[in-house]
């Protein structure tokens, strides 16, 4: 891939270019290689540091030895900083827009690089009582007696149907798959057992879709909360398969496991009850019936 010519640029940044210096040095960790990628100059990436870190108020990166090297406070604000930065060229792209109600509750449409359309609505928790699936129900009521506990004897007859993540600075891991839970149904057990210990980008429903679903993520993560998103879309069943159209609800749920270390709980139920303000559902395709998880449980 051809770059522009390197040149030291003497307008101001932007926070945009800014972030996209950290990022890539963050990822690349040599100068030479960042230089290359972003088609910028040593001075342009080193200034752009220099500024990010003096607007922090924290040193994000060193050098030793000619070779840098994240700080402690580099690891932990890299994760943040991509997320920014990919809302960001997703809404200069035309491809994000996320609009927030009179209640605060978020609404998020993207539009993917294949062309196929991702639309979520927050809604609040009452909503569960309202067209909520027993599933998710059940889910909450486990999670709330098991004072956040993975491991809690509440929570044994909901494992099968959950998925749990880990945060690392590279995305989210997933720990978990449950044999009966959407994405092992939609995705096939066998997929399901192998996905085990690699990061939520890695599945076959691809990296679009992957990074629409985790921005609620990050939240619900920090602050031990609960969240519900009603979704619709279309993603494939398979490595490079078609995409389908999907509807379902989602609950995310801040949770511990029994190291203290926090994790991230997800019980996705399979639909066509979903609200989301703005979208004439009726005009868009539903999903199979066979693909329906609308039963108790």
């Amino acid at each position: 891939m051809s770059h522009p010519p390197a040149t030291d640029d003497r307008h101001p940044s932007t926070l945009f270019d800014i972030l996209k210096s950290f990022t890539t040095l963050a990822r690349t960790l040599n100068l030479s290689e960042t230089v290359e990628v972003l088609g910028v100059t040593r001075q342009t990436v080193r200034r752009h540091i220099k500024s990010l870190e003096e607007m922090r108020g924290i040193r994000l990166l060193e050098l030793r030895n000619r070779r840098y090297y994240l700080t402690e406070a580099g690891e932990q604000h890299r994760l943040e900083a991509e997320q920014i930065l990919a809302l960001a060229e997703n809404w200069l792209a035309n491809r994000s827009i996320r609009t927030r109600s009179h209640s605060a509750l978020d609404r998020i449409a993207y539009q993917g690089a294949d062309g196929y359309s991702f639309h979520a609505q927050q809604h609040h928790l009452s909503r569960l009582w309202v067209d909520g699936p027993a599933l998710l129900r059940r889910s909450f009521d486990a999670w709330s007696r098991s004072e956040l506990q993975l491991e809690h004897p509440v929570m044994a007859e909901i494992k099968p149907y959950r998925l749990v993540y880990r945060k690392r600075e590279d995305g989210w891991l997933c720990v978990e798959i449950g044999e009966k839970s959407s994405y092992a149904t939609w995705l096939g057990w066998e997929w399901a057992k192998s996905a085990i210990g690699r990061f939520s980008q890695e599945d076959p429903v691809g990296t679009d879709f992957d990074n629409f679903m985790s921005q609620a993520y990050p939240k619900v993560f920090e602050d031990g909360g609960a969240r519900l998103d009603h979704i619709c879309g279309q993603i494939p069943r398979a490595h490079q398969g078609p995409a389908i159209p999907v509807r379902f609800q989602r609950l995310l749920l801040g949770c511990v496991f029994p190291d203290g270390e926090p994790a991230l709980s997800l019980f996705v139920a399979r639909t066509n009850r979903i609200s989301i303000s703005g979208l004439d559902l009726e005009k868009l395709p539903v999903m199979d019936d066979e693909l329906l998880m609308e039963y108790e449980i």
